[in-house]
């Protein structure tokens, strides 16, 4: 976790051996999603997994509220740990939900769909750094 930024923060179950991320179990629109979220004075980061691949930037990032016509801007595509991701970014203009106003680094590998993204504060090209630095320290595991 970036520095500042609360390393033990519960993700949607409690209990959730994964301390940044967790499966959403309960009777939700987000079953099956992983979701978690960190802060710090400084910043907001967001992190989520889709229980089945996307293809839609947007339906991602806005999830299970999405709704033909949402629409991301697409910021930058980038290859990270092997990995084609686009960097794209959620406008409060399109949806006032989780995402809104962050930058996305959004991939699909195998059967789920990935994202973060880091809220807008600094700028974009700041932001999509940030993005990027912590991109390159990611490592996926399984259940």
């Amino acid at each position: 976790m970036p520095p500042g930024f609360a390393a033990n923060q519960d993700g949607a179950t409690p209990g959730c051996a994964i301390t940044i991320i967790c499966p959403d179990t309960g009777r939700t629109l987000w079953h099956g999603w992983a979701f978690g979220e960190t802060s710090n004075p400084n910043q907001h980061l967001i992190i989520t997994a889709s229980p089945r691949p996307l293809h839609d930037d947007a339906q991602f990032v806005v999830g299970p509220y999405w709704r033909p016509g949402m629409r991301v801007r697409p910021i930058a595509r980038l290859t990270i740990n092997g990995w084609r991701m686009h960097a794209v970014f959620l406008s409060q203009a399109t949806c006032m939900c989780a995402y809104s106003h962050h930058i996305v680094l959004v991939w699909t590998l195998g059967l789920h769909t990935y994202g973060f993204g880091f809220h807008n504060f600094t700028g974009l090209r700041q932001t999509l750094l940030l993005d990027e630095e912590l991109a390159r320290h990611i490592k996926l595991v399984g259940p």
